[in-house]
């Protein structure tokens, strides 16, 4: 038994390998070789895809939703594109203007004054021209909610307008609806 041992060690000191590791040993190069190539075509992969700018789409216009009368007794909507860097002010008087156009509001009334409070009422201070109006009770309903869901659509931190004219409050406009207190949006004079 010495001997076999003694053999042993004198092969490994030789130099000398068994004769199954010589034929492994091509096979481990080729094993190795395939996974740095498969790594590098993950990897170049990986940075190409993760590399590539992605394009951003910048809109120099938004659209403004403008809320006019439609038959029978509904609002209908439609948009407005606007530059996307207006001032809310520009915005308030671009809805004031497509409502004059729709002639929901005649050409003599005016927004004088337009702001929010903290609690997120829209404050629209009409001239004096506004409460002259004599619609009948069907224009006024539509008139007054074009106006608010017109701001409200389009001022996402409002929840509901109060009307003014002159500086005050009012009732009414021709005694149909009760505008002295704020006024929500209201769907359900929306068209289906």
């Amino acid at each position: 038994m010495m001997l076999h041992n003694k053999q042993r060690n004198n092969d490994l000191l030789s130099g000398r390998r068994r004769p199954g590791a010589a034929n492994l040993m091509p096979y481990i190069i080729i094993l190795v070789g395939l996974l740095i190539a498969g790594g590098c075509y993950y990897g170049y992969r990986y940075l190409r895809i993760a590399g590539q700018p992605k394009p951003v789409i910048v809109s120099d216009t938004i659209e403004l939703k403008l809320y006019y009368p439609a038959a029978p007794a509904k609002l209908a909507v439609r948009t407005i594109p606007v530059k996307a860097n207006s001032t809310d002010r520009e915005k308030a008087d671009i809805i004031i203007a497509a409502l004059k156009e729709n002639k929901i509001l005649p050409e003599n009334v005016s927004l004088t004054e337009f702001a929010a409070n903290q609690d997120g009422t829209l404050l629209l201070n009409f001239s004096h021209e506004l409460t002259a109006m004599r619609p009948d009770p069907v224009t006024e309903i539509q008139t007054v909610h074009a106006i608010t869901n017109s701001f409200l659509a389009n001022f996402s931190r409002a929840r509901n307008v109060q009307l003014l004219a002159g500086g005050q409050a009012f009732f009414t406009i021709n005694g149909t609806v009760y505008t002295y207190k704020p006024i929500e949006f209201n769907s359900h004079i929306l068209e289906d």
